[in-house]
């Protein structure tokens, strides 16, 4: 793996106590590129902020009251961070992000009536994966490996290829900023009656690929082959899973089709490819960036009948699924010969790509001990100052993936409700 430092590990470099790292991450790219998008505005929500304005005014609860009061900040924080004055109904809509979704990372537009009975993007938020995280942790969030009955003997040491943690974050970051700067897929997916599960995948082929490139520009190099397997046994794996259970989509017409969705190894080892041999082109303005993007998906993503093909040799008998399109590729080859043929190639180039991947080493999940947090610990602290030290101090002690594997969910369950139990003590 070949590193590059630049502006933003510069920035994170001697991390100022006024603001934890993370804080630092989401100012750095909010000023950097969010900020500079002129179509609509973007905002990457600081929750380390936005989590000390809820416990300072003991906001936290499950109450409709507190829900409102939580909304009623959020509004405010929108409109100090970009200037867009949001209703209490559309804050609402972004209160369940920072609060029962917060540990997962979202692109969420507020819209608006524009013309010619379009809906246009009042604002689009941009929602991080939670800091409380390290290798370990984000590698299983990210690929589901922890999802009971998914995996069989799958572990994730045995897994053969990993990302660091920071690689982890920043892809997750520029994945979602990705969306919020999409001018094409996910603006249509809001214009669009109901959205087909193949129109998804265009629109996270387009982020997924964005972020590699926002990645590189960034000083991560060589994150795409190890991203691509990471997705690709995403889509064997949970999309296998999806299949076999459907009664937890709960009616969700895009969760069967969730392992095709994020098939996304195409593009990124299509994108992974161009760069290798376009070593300079990273230096490019984000607009170049994003129509390159474009271009990876109308080369690489899957067309509508090669999606749907391939959905059906997951879920159906692969013979008699063959034998269909084997068939009408011969008698209707403008429809179905190039279909035949990104069948063909799933069929030889995933599991190709799995075994890549894959290990059954047993995890050990003894390591060295992480101390939690005590009551008395977080009680202690006052000032806001003292408590984003505190929380930084700990979220880099949680960065070690081989401490004792209990420990760390420990820690990180106690990191996740940290501000909310802060607030109980001030």
């Amino acid at each position: 793996m070949k590193y590059v430092v630049m502006s933003v590990f510069i920035i994170l470099s001697s991390v100022s106590m006024a603001k934890s790292e993370f804080s630092q991450i989401v100012e750095y790219v909010q000023k950097t590129y969010a900020d500079k998008f002129t179509d609509h505005p973007i905002l990457v929500f600081d929750m380390d902020e936005l989590e000390t304005r809820y416990a300072l005014k003991k906001a936290f609860g499950k109450e409709k009251e507190k829900e409102e009061q939580r909304a009623e900040i959020l509004m405010k924080y929108v409109k100090e961070e970009i200037g867009v004055e949001l209703t209490l109904r559309e804050a609402m809509s972004y209160e369940v992000y920072t609060t029962a979704l917060k540990s997962g990372a979202y692109a969420l537009p507020t819209l608006k009536d524009g013309p010619d009975r379009r809906k246009i993007y009042k604002m689009c938020a941009v929602f991080p994966a939670s800091p409380n995280s390290n290798k370990r942790l984000e590698m299983e969030r990210m690929t589901g490996l922890k999802t009971p009955g998914a995996y069989e003997r799958t572990t994730y040491t045995g897994l053969q290829k990993k990302l660091e943690f920071r690689e982890l974050q920043l892809f997750s970051l520029y994945h979602e900023l990705g969306h919020c700067m999409d001018r094409i897929y996910m603006p249509e997916n809001y214009n669009t009656y109901e959205v087909d599960a193949h129109d998804v995948h265009l629109s996270e082929s387009y982020a997924e690929v964005f972020a590699l490139l926002m990645l590189e520009k960034e000083g991560l190099r060589g994150t795409a082959q190890t991203r691509a397997l990471m997705r690709n046994l995403y889509t064997q794996k949970m999309g296998k899973w999806f299949i076999d259970n459907p009664s937890n989509g709960f009616g969700n017409p895009m969760y069967l089709k969730g392992g095709v969705i994020y098939n996304l190894a195409p593009v990124l080892l299509a994108a992974n490819e161009f760069l290798d041999r376009n070593t300079d082109f990273v230096e490019e303005s984000v607009e170049v960036l994003l129509l390159k993007a474009k271009e990876f998906v109308d080369g690489y993503a899957l067309p509508s009948r090669s999606f749907h093909g391939i959905y059906r040799i997951m879920s159906e008998e692969n013979e008699k699924v063959l034998n269909f399109y084997r068939k009408y590729s011969q008698t209707m080859p403008s429809f179905f010969q190039d279909a035949y043929k990104d069948i063909l190639l799933f069929l030889d180039n995933s599991p190709y790509l799995l075994d890549q991947m894959i290990g059954f080493t047993i995890d050990d999940n003894s390591g060295p001990a992480l101390l939690t947090l005590s009551k008395e610990e977080v009680c202690a602290i006052k000032k806001k100052d003292n408590i984003i030290e505190l929380i930084q101090s700990k979220r880099e002690e949680l960065k070690d993936e081989k401490a004792n594997y209990k420990d760390q969910l420990s820690l990180q369950k106690q990191l996740d409700s940290f501000f909310h139990e802060w607030a109980k003590c001030i």
